[in-house]
């Protein structure tokens, strides 16, 4: 991984875990690595993913939405899925 890809990673890596702080705040959520707590961090995990997707579509001229998101992800968990069985 390149130096610039580190460092976007640590700021997104930064940003999440500020939503995941907010959240569990705004959700009551105290136990962090309860069942609610790990439901937040997927939650923000995967809304973080969504936002990168529809920004880097949007700057590409890639019409984009929820729904495309949806399936391009289902697609690449299978690939990984399948790549994992293999191995």
């Amino acid at each position: 991984m390149s130096n610039l890809h580190k460092r976007a990673m640590e700021a997104v890596l930064s940003a999440a875990e500020q939503d995941i702080v907010t959240t569990l705040k705004e959700r009551g959520i105290e136990d962090r690595m309860s069942e609610d707590g790990d439901e937040t961090v997927l939650d923000v995990a995967i809304l973080h993913a969504y936002r990168i997707f529809m920004r880097i579509c949007e700057e590409n001229g890639l019409p984009a939405d929820a729904d495309l998101f949806a399936e391009v992800a289902a697609e690449l968990a299978e690939d990984v899925a399948q790549e994992a069985d293999q191995d």
